[in-house]
């Protein structure tokens, strides 16, 4: 009776053992087919984004993704453009005023083109580095593991760009970085570069602040001064373009994918007709 007993119980755990075995040997090509769909889907998703945004005013003109100053220079401008000043022998200037269109008796330039143009520079760079961002894309897609595919299908519909982001930002950032700064450094506005636009704003809006205004017959301040405002400093204007193409890239990534999880004429492929049938 005893020996029956064992028996049955080495039985009994042969049967569930095999079992396991047998679910974990069903299971494993569809977790590895999940995974791959998920990376087709960020391949399709960057192919989109790269053809929408490597073009002329693919960022410029659309205003999801447009390159804008920095925070810090916007701030600094709004500030600006805020202040009113009684100047002796002039009258009242404000803030609009100095900003846009200058105070030639000071001296005075308007920043309000020169700003058009580090913008229009900015977004041109951002497009022109883009051609290159495909190859970048696909390398880092490419590379991840994708833990706990299943439940990144069945996230949200952004879950597999977020997991693309989390993991792969900082290599992103570190290869792309270099692309951008070749533009930044190449592309022209005019006769100017996209460095050098930026840098001569930064220095005529100094300079701005730098301007002496008299405020009586016997005293002047600069304008710094009497609006209480710091001049700014040169910013890295590579790695913020970078930055921001980077975002927008993402952003088009996110788009298709959701597209994909909630289009079926968006998947365009069987992997991705397999895969994402899944949350029909």
């Amino acid at each position: 009776m005893k020996n029956l007993f064992s028996l049955s119980l080495i039985l009994s755990i042969l049967l569930v053992s095999s079992c396991d075995l047998l679910n974990e040997a069903l299971e494993e090509p569809a977790n590895i087919n999940i995974a791959e769909g998920l990376k087709e889907a960020l391949r399709v998703g960057t192919d989109t984004a790269t053809s929408k945004l490597a073009i002329v005013d693919g960022y410029l003109k659309d205003e999801a993704v447009k390159i804008l100053l920095p925070d810090e220079l916007e701030s600094q401008i709004a500030s600006l453009k805020a202040i009113e000043i009684n100047a002796f022998g002039i009258g009242t200037i404000t803030g609009e005023q100095l900003y846009n269109t200058g105070i030639p008796l000071l001296d005075i330039p308007s920043l309000a083109e020169k700003e058009e143009e580090l913008i229009l520079g900015l977004n041109r760079a951002a497009e022109e580095a883009a051609k290159e961002a495909g190859p970048i894309f696909f390398d880092a897609i490419r590379g991840i593991t994708i833990a706990d595919a299943e439940s990144i299908l069945y996230g949200s519909d952004t879950a597999a760009t977020a997991y693309l982001i989390d993991n792969t930002y900082e290599s992103l950032f570190n290869t792309f970085e270099p692309k951008v700064n070749n533009a930044v450094n190449q592309v022209t506005i005019g006769d100017q570069t996209v460095e050098a636009i930026y840098a001569n704003f930064v220095n005529e809006y100094n300079g701005i602040l730098n301007t002496s205004i008299p405020l009586s017959l016997f005293e002047q301040q600069t304008l710094g001064s009497i609006a209480g405002i710091n001049s700014i400093e040169e910013a890295d204007i590579s790695a913020y373009a970078t930055t921001r193409g980077l975002d927008g890239l993402f952003l088009k990534v996110q788009d298709e994918e959701a597209n994909i999880r909630n289009n079926v004429s968006a998947r365009v492929n069987d992997i991705l007709r397999e895969v994402f049938g899944l949350l029909d």
